[in-house]
């Protein structure tokens, strides 16, 4: 299913969530302008930072050394040659990790749809549906995926106020979190590295409706 939410529903849910701990707001752990890959290890392909972005080459993953999470983010561009940008979580190998992409599906320059996966842009991810439109195509966003313990997902794309989510198809032993990448080249890829504290999928409804943007670079 795809989960749409008004702007009165945000409200209210921010209250439900209890205010003010709902604004605990995001870590930024990367912001990738070091020119650096230390502190990530490849498991496919090949990543390399450019410009104040983390890139790779098609089919890339790698992992943040040491680090685990439950809820993710990332800010991704839209670049020459990018086709998608990707969330990992609960890694364990190329075959079983939580993959969750933004993709330029119709090969325009602009991201249009959400692709959830088992595995490195693997089989469907969801019971029913493994990929989701937006409302709008958009060139870059803040993008994150908070992982429920009741075993659904829910993925938020902030430029367009679009919530994806659902029952995932299969469970998930790894820790592991990361990126992913297909076809990123100049001025494109992933914009800073999130690990979102706070109390989950209300944090993340709550962060909306407050209004309350990151402070992020703009790409060049």
């Amino acid at each position: 299913m795809r989960v749409r939410v008004t702007s009165a529903a945000l409200a209210c849910l921010a209250m439900l969530a209890g205010g003010t701990q709902a604004n605990a707001g995001v870590g930024l752990v990367d912001d990738f302008n070091d020119g650096s890959t230390d502190g990530w290890t490849v498991q496919n392909g090949s990543i390399f930072e450019m410009g104040g972005l983390m890139s790779g080459d098609n089919s890339s993953l790698a992992l943040m050394d040491g680090m685990s999470g439950t809820q993710i983010g990332v800010d991704a561009v839209m670049g020459n040659n990018v086709n998608y940008v990707a969330l990992v979580l609960n890694y364990t190998s190329l075959s079983d990790n939580l993959f969750i992409k933004i993709q330029d599906n119709n090969g325009n320059g602009l991201f249009d749809r959400i692709f959830f996966y088992h595995g490195n842009n693997g089989s469907d991810g969801l019971i029913g549906a493994d990929f989701f439109d937006f409302s709008f195509e958009v060139s870059s966003s803040y993008f994150e995926v908070t992982l429920n313990g009741d075993g659904t997902v829910i993925a938020y794309v902030e430029a367009t106020g679009d919530f994806f989510g659902g029952t995932l198809t299969n469970a998930y032993g790894g820790t592991g979190i990361g990126l992913g990448f297909f076809g990123s080249g100049a001025n494109g890829g992933a914009d800073n590295f999130y690990i979102v504290p706070g109390p989950g999928a209300l944090a993340l409804l709550a962060l909306g409706a407050v209004g309350i943007r990151r402070k992020r670079k703009r790409a060049a």
